[in-house]
């Protein structure tokens, strides 16, 4: 400065910048490494959950797997109502009725 005291409102605005100035050189330099630690925590959270999930699906697939031997006629008898079905819908599809 010149030499002259400094007022108190001059002093609050010098502080003020500076603490501006500090704020954007902090989010400069932060940005890059919050983001990069952000994104690691979400892939391990992503593994941690996948990792989670892969003994509940063994165990339902082969529920439904045991489900589908036990019931294998009903199965059957399911694919031949469906096939029925589907030439049903074909007839109609090709010679619509008479409105």
């Amino acid at each position: 400065m010149d030499g002259q005291p400094v007022t108190h409102a001059e002093l609050i605005e010098a502080l003020s910048r500076q603490k501006q100035e500090l704020k954007q050189e902090l989010k400069q330099e932060l940005k890059p490494e919050i983001l990069e630690g952000v994104q690691e925590i979400v892939r391990d959270s992503q593994t941690e959950i996948l990792k989670a999930f892969l003994p509940y699906q063994e165990g339902t697939n082969l529920r439904v797997h045991q489900l589908e031997s036990a019931d294998s006629s009903l199965t059957g008898r399911m694919a031949v109502l469906e096939r029925r079905l589907q030439e049903i819908e074909k007839r109609l599809l090709m010679n619509p009725p008479a409105a």
